[in-house]
């Protein structure tokens, strides 16, 4: 199958995480459909695929690693191949897979003496997908993982990367108020947890965080409009540095939460969605990343410092030595990650699955070369 294809294909069926059954159909079809016996296919985490192409026993893989799920978002771009339902690859997901099927198809032409694990990986906007994978790829040795995230915050033909931290710490954070219900009549009778949470915005946005990025942007309370509520939830994320700095963080929203609870005689509790550690640059990988893209005329390179992103390739980065880096799309228009009008152009593919693949190439004749 060719690669713009399935990224068609892709494109108009999007599944939201830890629900990408028909993606993992297309993938394995797209696959199998390379009809060589170097490439063992599986599936994985549920929803995912991987393919493992071994030429060498006992010895180390390269990884390489595509999301896969789409968002519950109504698409707006009017293109040909838009979603056929009400979500959409406006993550860029789809592209992702798209070039890691023609990174597949161009090791496999290649004939590569070493071996490559490629991941497709699901559940990366919600569930952190990647640590389900690493528990089912504890005994396949890694020795450096890959992977790359579209943006149209870089035009076309620009990769973004630094080394150390590139994408934030990001934690799923609820915080839940409890009060005592009574009729909105006899409102003295009842603890207003709706009240107790309104306070403890008030204090949080008075609040001075330093280096890291908190918001909540969802809050659900109460049982209908004549009754005190019982019960609300402020619903957020925490981007930092390192989980340790998140933990800190906690501790600091916690203790106020536990002030405004007890000078209104309420409660309150805390809970942790999904967790995504840091995305940490390996520095030798950046290194020879950034020397062979500057060799190339026609790329430019940004080292962009770290970003609030949040990812779980994280789980990874943080297990083995990693590179990860922006690939630029826009072509003019910047709508940003997430937009129903985000679309990258099908030209993307071919170049960045180019690009990793020389560059793979070139860091593997490196070390045969030592």
């Amino acid at each position: 199958m060719d690669s713009i294809e399935l990224r068609h294909l892709l494109h108009q069926n999007p599944e939201i995480s830890f629900r990408e059954y028909e993606t993992q159909k297309l993938l394995i079809n797209a696959l199998k459909s390379m009809n060589d016996d170097r490439l063992k296919i599986y599936k994985i985490a549920g929803t995912g695929v991987i393919a493992i192409y071994e030429i060498k026993k006992n010895a180390p893989f390269i990884l390489y690693r595509a999301d896969m799920d789409a968002l519950p978002i109504k698409e707006e771009t009017n293109w040909k191949y838009a979603s056929k339902n009400n979500n959409m690859h406006a993550c860029g997901h789809d592209v992702h897979m798209a070039i890691a099927y023609e990174l597949v198809k161009k090791i496999l032409a290649g004939n590569f003496q070493e071996n490559f694990v490629f991941v497709f990986q699901p559940g990366e906007e919600t569930g952190a997908g990647a640590s389900y994978i690493l528990d089912e790829l504890e005994e396949l040795p890694i020795k450096y993982a890959f992977s790359l995230h579209v943006t149209d915050e870089y035009d076309f033909k620009t990769v973004a990367t630094t080394p150390g931290t590139l994408f934030a710490s990001a934690t799923e954070l609820d915080i839940t108020f409890l009060g005592k219900p009574a009729h909105i009549a006899f409102y003295d009778r009842g603890i207003d947890s709706i009240k107790i949470s309104m306070q403890f915005l008030n204090e949080f946005y008075n609040e001075n965080f330093e280096d890291v990025l908190i918001g909540f942007g969802k809050i659900e309370g109460g049982d209908a409009r004549n009754i005190v509520s019982k019960e609300t939830t402020i619903m957020g994320s925490i981007r930092t540095q390192s989980l340790d700095i998140t933990e800190k963080i906690i501790e600091r929203l916690s203790r106020i939460a536990r002030k405004v609870s007890d000078e209104n005689k309420g409660s309150y509790f805390i809970n942790k969605g999904s967790v995504y550690p840091q995305v940490v640059v390996d520095e030798n990988l950046y290194r020879k990343f950034k020397t062979f893209v500057n060799k190339k005329t026609e790329v430019n390179f940004i080292n962009c410092g770290m970003k609030f992103t949040g990812e779980d390739f994280g789980y990874f980065s943080n297990r083995y030595p990693s590179l990860m880096f922006w690939a630029g799309t826009s072509k003019g228009e910047k709508f940003g990650l997430h937009n129903p009008k985000f679309l990258p152009d099908d030209e993307v593919i071919e170049f960045y699955s180019s690009l990793v693949y020389e560059f793979l190439k070139e860091l593997i004749e490196s070390e045969r070369d030592i």
